[in-house]
């Protein structure tokens, strides 16, 4: 057992585990956004029309998420390593065995159903034991290893693109199997860590071991809501954005380059949005609406994109590295924020609870929106209506504590409460102070 820690060491091995997080986030998101690229490959193969192909990256999404709180529960009893270092083998058969696929239902099942029970392992583990490592700096953690989806999508993009071409899809799908084996190394880097407050049995009760109790918590109920409806449009860049531009007149290098310009944009916020976070001037749930609502904001601006010159993706590009900016800011917030919510001690079952929501939502998004584009013949009204799904979402936000300004701050305690979040029994003050950036003040009028 590894020696148990008064608070998160905020640094030292954790920055370890950030870099691992970084890999597993690439090649389980970044991954994801940039199959959008075969998915033409496989509509015309099959012969099956765009809202067919879309529930393969629908479903892998969908079980990825909806699956992550049983990762999380079984990470919790038998520690995050070795589930990670499992849900990496588990997600590379599911691109191998996609190779062979002589039906869409075979990549339903494979990339879909396997390989996003792979994920599931590999992802709430992963970012909740980030976080369980980190206090001060604990966004910045998170931005950073949430960063591995911009970079990864910036790199993998031109090579799922060439590796098509080169090798066609079954010949990428083997590569790519190989490529997401090495997230089973990255668990092994994932050194378990015992802190004052955690729970000295693993939880009995199968409601209690998934988190489930959480959402009898008002605060968490609303952020679970918000969150539900955000998923619905978030994830739709990842599966239509290069089918967008295919539409729009674009080659498929062209389709790459709008891809990777969101990357970037993604990539290069995230970071910058956690060091924001973690200054501590502006409370984390009022960041995380705003930049919700740009989220949103930047999916309606790529709908409303018109047809381009053959070649040329300028003003496609812009749109798409604008939603890129503001969803990387969104991104590490919606994981920091949870700290403060629910407590170190029940980390790991939150994270996997919000990937949990953002699939119901994902679910319905990629299906929704290649049903829209099948009966619009583009993707316009797709982007609009999941637009407006992530605005809904970023609104319901503003109901958490410390999203909207108060008339004045109520006094702090006299000695400081632990970082357990404002739905465990604490003093009144709870959430960010000085010395806590990550809190949200307890204010009143």
């Amino acid at each position: 057992m590894p020696p148990l820690l008064a608070r998160p060491p905020d640094g030292g091995w954790g920055w370890v585990v950030a870099g691992s997080a970084f890999v597993v986030n690439g090649l389980s998101y970044g991954l994801l956004r940039s199959l959008g690229l075969a998915l033409p490959a496989f509509a015309e193969y099959f012969d099956r029309s765009t809202q067919d192909t879309a529930w393969v990256s629908a479903i892998a999404l969908a079980v990825q998420q909806a699956a992550s709180p049983v990762g999380s529960a079984l990470s919790t009893h038998w520690g995050a390593r070795p589930v990670v270092m499992v849900g990496g083998i588990i997600t590379s058969l599911g691109f191998i065995l996609s190779a062979f696929a002589s039906s869409l239902l075979h990549l339903y099942l494979g990339l879909g159903l396997l390989a996003g029970c792979g994920w599931a392992l590999v992802f709430a583990p992963t970012l909740g034991t980030v976080s369980r490592y980190f206090s001060r700096r604990r966004v910045l953690a998170v931005g950073l290893a949430l960063t591995g989806n911009g970079v990864a999508s910036l790199l993998l993009a031109p090579v799922v693109q060439l590796l098509l071409d080169a090798f066609g899809w079954r010949g990428a799908l083997l590569l790519l199997g190989a490529t997401t084996l090495h997230l089973t190394p990255c668990g092994a880097l994932l050194r378990p860590l015992a802190l004052s407050g955690d729970p000295t049995t693993p939880p009995h009760s199968p409601l209690n071991a998934l988190g489930l109790t959480l959402f009898t918590h008002p605060a968490f109920a609303m952020f679970a809501l918000g969150t539900t409806l955000v998923g619905a449009g978030y994830f739709i860049p990842y599966v239509h954005l290069a089918p967008h531009a295919l539409d729009l007149g674009l080659g498929g290098y062209g389709a790459a380059l709008v891809v990777a310009g969101a990357a970037v944009g993604d990539a290069g916020t995230r970071l910058v949005s956690g060091w924001l976070a973690d200054r501590g001037w502006i409370p984390l749930p009022r960041l995380l609406a705003v930049t919700g609502a740009l989220t949103g904001l930047g999916l309606v601006a790529v709908g409303l994109v018109k047809e381009q010159e053959e070649g040329w993706a300028g003003t496609l590009l812009a749109a798409a590295g604008a939603y890129g900016m503001s969803a990387g800011a969104f991104a590490p917030l919606v994981f920091g924020v949870l700290p403060g919510l629910v407590g170190l001690g029940s980390i790991l079952q939150a994270t996997g609870l919000v990937m949990m929501l953002m699939s119901l939502g994902g679910l319905l998004g990629p299906p929704l929106s290649g049903f829209l584009r099948d009966v619009t013949g583009d993707f316009k009204a797709s982007f609009l209506v999941c637009g407006s799904f992530i605005l809904s979402g970023s609104f319901i936000y503003l109901t958490l504590p410390g999203a909207l300004p108060r008339c004045h701050s109520a006094p702090p305690p006299s000695i400081p409460p632990p970082e357990q979040g404002e739905l465990l029994p604490s003093p009144e003050s709870t959430l960010a102070s000085p010395s806590n950036p990550h809190s949200i003040p307890n204010t009143t009028c």
